[in-house]
């Protein structure tokens, strides 16, 4: 279920997954990526670590407020850990500082997950050449017809170390979530149900 590289050619020891986000909030979809995630590359823990201070954005709701949702939505499922790291660590949140301190503590070399969006201006990333090198970058679809990847190909060159994931799309995201809250609309099917009424008042207007 993998294209690019395999796997086991890439990642020795620990097999260990991060995936940062705002999550602002967190979707169906981002369970849906953890799910895929832990199967396909067969992890033995996937570290969720909401952002804390993004250089590109800034976020909605507050660290507190997106780190309890994650803790809510992820108690129980098993293999997943929710880390404050980010906030812990303060300053601006640049994803090579977290790839860096969890190369550290698990003595391996992380997958990364992101977005197939991340590739239209990956190149933008704060020392994304050693996010390259550090970590086994992961790539979730979120469009048909992988409108990114010739951008990717150009700026990046060789893309068959990348680990693109053999899953269903899920055109999910926070920003419309917001949006559907705001003007009151039900959010039942966009968030897991264990937050969806707190998510609808919190965005609610």
């Amino acid at each position: 279920m993998l294209s690019g590289s395999e796997t086991s050619s890439l990642n020795t020891g620990n097999r260990i997954g991060i995936f940062g986000g705002s999550f602002d909030p967190i979707h169906t979809g981002h369970v849906l990526v953890s799910v895929y995630t832990l199967e396909i590359l067969d992890l033995d823990r996937l570290i969720v670590v909401p952002v804390f201070n993004p250089p590109h954005k800034k976020t909605v709701a507050p660290f507190e407020k997106r780190f309890e949702w994650l803790k809510k939505v992820f108690e129980g499922m098993e293999k997943v850990e929710v880390s404050d790291y980010e906030k812990g660590r303060g300053g601006v949140s640049y994803s090579i500082f977290t790839i860096e301190y969890f190369s550290e503590i698990y003595k391996t070399k992380p997958f990364f997950i992101v977005g197939e969006d991340a590739l239209s201006y990956f190149e933008k990333w704060y020392r994304y050449r050693d996010i390259l090198e550090k970590s086994t970058l992961v790539v979730y679809p979120r469009y048909c017809g992988k409108p990114y990847h010739e951008h990717a190909r150009r700026v990046l060159g060789d893309l068959s170390e990348i680990v693109f994931l053999d899953m269903p799309i899920v055109q999910i995201s926070s920003t419309e979530i917001r949006e559907r809250a705001r003007i009151g609309k039900t959010l039942k099917g966009f968030v897991p149900e264990e937050i969806r009424e707190e998510v609808e008042v919190f965005y609610g207007a």
